[in-house]
C-alpha cells in the first residue's frame, strides 16, 4: 500500500517510456514505491486531479531529462515540471526534493529546463550500475543521511570486512522510502550515478561501524530500536508499511550494535514476515531469514527467539520432522512461546493433523496479543476443508478481538464461498478498518466482488486506490492491469480492456524473464493471452503449467482457469469436478456450487450442458449448513 508521501512519482516525455520503465523496475525491485503513469490513453479530469494531487504528495520529483525532453516545446511533463517547481518554492533551501536525472548524454548547460533545475545538482544515470542509483535514492528518503552503497564508496572510506554488520544490506531499501514521510516523482530517468544527487549539500559520508569497544551509542537505543520493530510486526493489522518501517529501525539497530543476537533473530522474522504475507514474494527474503537466524544463535546458542526464528525458517524449508522438532525445542523451554504455538499449529495443519493443529491454536489463543491472528488460522484450517460452520465461528471470534484486512477479507471470502452471497461480502469487507482500505489484498477482493456482482465501474473506483501497479497477495499474484481489463470488458469497453490486458501481458512477460518457472506468473500469462484471443500461445502455457505443477492445485492456481477463458467446457469440467473432489484435502479456496454459479471467469462455459450438470451436483454435506445470519 501506498500512503501520502511514502511514494515515486515517475514523470516523462512519453518517448523515452521503454527506458524509464527499466528503471521504474530496478527501483521497484529493491522495494522502493514508485508513482508512474504508463498508460497516455487515461486521459481526462480525474487523472490530471491524480497526477497533480501526487506531486503535491511526494517526497523527492526526479525529471526525467534526455533528447526527447530538448525536442519537445510541449508536453505533459513540463506541466509537471512546473507544478513541481511551484511546490518547491514552500520548502527550506537544504530539503531535497527536485532531483535531476540524464539518461543520455544531455548537457546541463543550454538545457531546456526550469531554471530552478539548474540550481541542483544533476544525475546522469548509466546501464552498468542501477542498483547504486537505488541505493542513493533509498538514502534521500531516510530521515538523515545513510552510508552509501559500496560501489560508490571511496575506497578509503570502506570499514573493514569484520566490523560491518554482515548481510545488513539485504534488507529492503523499502523501509527507507516507507518511512521517512515523503514520496518520490520521477520525470526522466537513465542508469546508474556519476553524481552525488545531495541538493546543496556535502556528499554523505561514509559510516564505519565499531566493535563493542569502541565510542558508539549504547546498546539500550539499539533494544529501543528493536522494540519498535517488534511492536509494528507483532500488530495482527500491520501492513507493508509497518513491515518497512520496522525493517528501518532493525537496520539503524544493527549499525548500532550488530553483535546482539536478539536483533538478528527479529530481522529474521522480519525477512520471513515479508515473504509468508505476500508483500516481497523474493526468495531473498528467505536466505536472508535464513541467514540471519543462523547469525543469532552463533551469537548466543542459548536465544529462544533465535531458535524460533530458525524454526520458521525450516517450516516452509525443511522436511517437516526437522521444524517440528525445533519448534518442540523452543515449546521445552517455554511452554507458552505463542509464536511456537501458532506456527506448530501451523505445520500440522499442513500435515492434516487436524485436532493437534486445533490444540496449538487454541493455547496459542490464550495469549491477549495472539489471540486474533490465532482464531484467524482456526478459521483458515476450517474454510480450506469446507467446514463453514466452524470457519464462521472463528472469523467473527477473531474480528470480535480485532478486525484486520485478513479478517475482514476472510469473513467476505466466506460468505460468497459458502452462501453466494456477494451483496453481503461487499458489506463485510466494506465495514473493516478505513486504514486497511488500499490494502493489497481489500483493493483487489472488492475489486473481484464487484465483478461478481457485475458492477464493473464499482470495479474500477476500487481499482483506484491501489497506486502498485502489481498484486502481491497470498491469494492473488498478478497486475493490476489484468483487473482493470476484466472491469472494461464486463462494460463493454473492449478496446479499454485489450489496451489494460496488453499492459498486463508486458507486465507478466517482464518479470517471467527474470523468474522464468515461476507457475503462478505463467498462469497469469497463459489468462491474459486467452483474454486476448490468442488461442494457441494460451494453450502452450496450459501444457507448461501443467507440467511445472507439483501438487493438484487449487481452482485459483490452476489451468482450469485458462482453459475456461478459451471456452473449452470438454476439457475444463473433467478439472472442475476433480477439483471439488479434492475440496476435503484443505489446500487452497474452496471450489463451492457458489463460486461456479456466480464467477465471472466461467461465463464463456457456463451454458454448457456439461458445466450445468456440474452446477447441480451438491456440496459435501459439511459445507451446506449455513452461519446465523449477523
Amino acid at each position: 500500500m501506498i500512503g501520502i508521501g511514502k511514494a515515486v512519482f515517475v514523470s516523462y516525455a512519453s518517448e523515452d517510456g521503454p527506458a524509464v520503465r527499466q528503471i521504474v523496475e530496478e527501483l521497484r525491485a529493491v522495494g522502493i514505491e514508485v508513482w508512474f503513469d504508463q498508460n497516455e490513453l487515461r486521459g481526462g479530469d480525474a487523472w490530471d486531479q491524480k497526477i497533480r494531487r501526487q506531486i503535491q504528495e511526494c517526497a523527492l520529483f526526479l525529471p526525467v531529462i534526455s533528447a526527447h525532453t530538448q525536442a519537445r516545446s510541449e508536453g505533459y511533463f513540463r506541466l509537471e515540471w512546473k507544478l513541481a517547481v511551484d511546490r518547491s518554492h514552500l520548502m527550506a533551501d537544504d530539503q531535497p526534493f527536485i532531483v535531476p536525472v540524464v539518461i543520455d548524454d544531455t548537457p546541463q548547460t543550454g538545457a531546456r529546463v526550469p531554471e530552478k533545475f539548474q540550481a541542483v545538482q544533476w544525475t546522469r544515470i548509466r546501464a552498468d550500475a542501477p542498483a547504486a542509483f537505488a541505493a542513493r535514492i533509498q538514502s534521500l528518503l531516510h530521515e538523515g543521511p545513510l552510508p552509501l552503497p559500496p560501489s560508490m564508496r571511496p575506497a578509503a572510506s570502506k570499514p573493514p570486512a569484520a566490523a560491518v554488520a554482515p548481510d545488513s544490506e539485504s534488507l529492503s531499501g523499502r523501509a527507507w522510502a516507507l518511512i521517512a514521510g515523503g514520496c518520490l516523482v520521477v520525470v526522466g530517468l537513465g542508469f546508474a550515478v556519476h553524481s552525488s544527487i545531495n541538493r546543496g549539500r556535502a556528499p554523505v559520508e561514509t559510516t564505519v561501524f565499531k566493535s563493542p569497544s569502541a565510542t558508539a551509542p549504547t546498546l539500550s537505543e539499539a533494544k529501543k530500536l528493536t522494540a519498535k520493530a517488534d511492536e509494528l510486526m507483532q500488530k495482527f493489522d500491520s501492513g507493508a508499511d509497518d513491515l518497512a518501517a520496522a525493517e528501518g529501525y532493525l537496520k539503524r539497530a544493527l549499525e548500532l550494535d550488530p553483535y546482539d543476537a536478539e536483533i538478528w533473530a527479529t530481522s529474521s522474522l522480519l525477512n520471513f514476515s515479508f515473504r509468508s504475507r505476500g508483500f516481497d514474494p523474493r526468495p531473498e527474503r528467505y536466505a536472508a531469514a535464513r541467514s540471519h537466524a543462523e547469525r543469532a544463535l552463533k551469537l548466543s546458542p542459548d536465544s529462544i527467539e533465535g531458535l524460533f526464528a530458525l524454526a520458521r525458517w525450516q517450516r516452509d524449508n525443511e522436511e517437516p520432522a526437522v521444524a517440528e522438532a525445533t519448534f518442540q525445542r523452543v515449546l521445552a523451554r517455554d511452554p507458552n512461546h505463542a509464536g511456537a504455538l501458532a506456527s506448530l499449529g501451523y505445520l500440522y495443519d499442513r500435515l492434516d493433523r487436524v485436532d493437534e493443529a486445533l490444540a496449538m491454536y487454541e493455547r496459542a489463543a490464550q495469549t491477549p496479543d495472539r489471540a486474533a491472528l490465532a482464531r484467524y488460522t482456526q478459521f483458515l484450517l476450517h474454510f480450506r476443508r469446507g467446514h463453514f460452520a466452524e470457519a464462521d465461528k472463528a472469523i467473527r471470534a477473531s474480528i470480535a478481538v480485532q478486525p484486520s484486512a485478513n479478517s475482514q477479507g476472510g469473513l467476505a471470502m466466506l460468505l460468497l464461498t459458502w452462501q453466494g452471497d456477494p451483496e453481503r461480502a461487499a458489506t463485510a469487507i466494506a465495514s473493516g478498518p478505513a486504514a486497511t482500505r488500499s490494502e493489497h489484498r481489500i483493493v483487489w477482493l472488492t475489486t473481484y466482488l464487484h465483478l461478481v456482482r457485475r458492477k464493473p465501474d464499482e470495479a474500477l473506483r476500487a481499482l483506484n486506490r491501489l497506486s502498485d501497479e502489481f498484486i502481491h497477495d497470498n491469494w492473488f499474484v498478478g497486475p493490476k492491469d489484468y483487473f482493470v481489463g476484466l472491469a472494461n470488458a464486463q462494460a463493454n469497453r473492449m478496446e479499454a480492456a485489450r489496451v489494460a490486458w496488453e499492459a498486463a501481458l508486458a507486465q507478466t512477460r517482464a518479470r517471467l524473464s527474470a523468474k522464468p518457472t515461476d507457475r503462478d506468473l505463467h498462469l497469469m500469462l497463459g489468462e491474459l493471452l486467452a483474454l486476448l484471443g490468442h488461442r494457441e500461445e494460451a494453450l502452450r502455457e496450459v501444457r507448461l503449467t501443467d507440467e511445472l505443477k507439483r501438487w493438484p492445485p487449487p481452482w485459483t492456481s490452476s489451468s482450469v482457469r485458462i482453459l475456461a477463458r478459451l471456452g473449452l467446457a470438454e476439457d475444463a469440467v473433467p478439472l472442475l469436478r476433480g477439483i471439488r473432489a479434492e475440496m476435503r484435502d484443505g489446500y487452497g479456496w474452496p471450489l463451492t456450487a457458489a463460486l461456479l454459479r456466480l464467477d465471472p471467469v466461467w461465463d464463456k462455459i457456463r451454458d454448457h450442458p456439461k458445466f450445468q450438470e456440474l452446477l447441480q451436483e451438491t456440496d459435501s454435506p459439511a459445507t451446506v449448513q449455513r452461519a446465523a445470519t449477523p
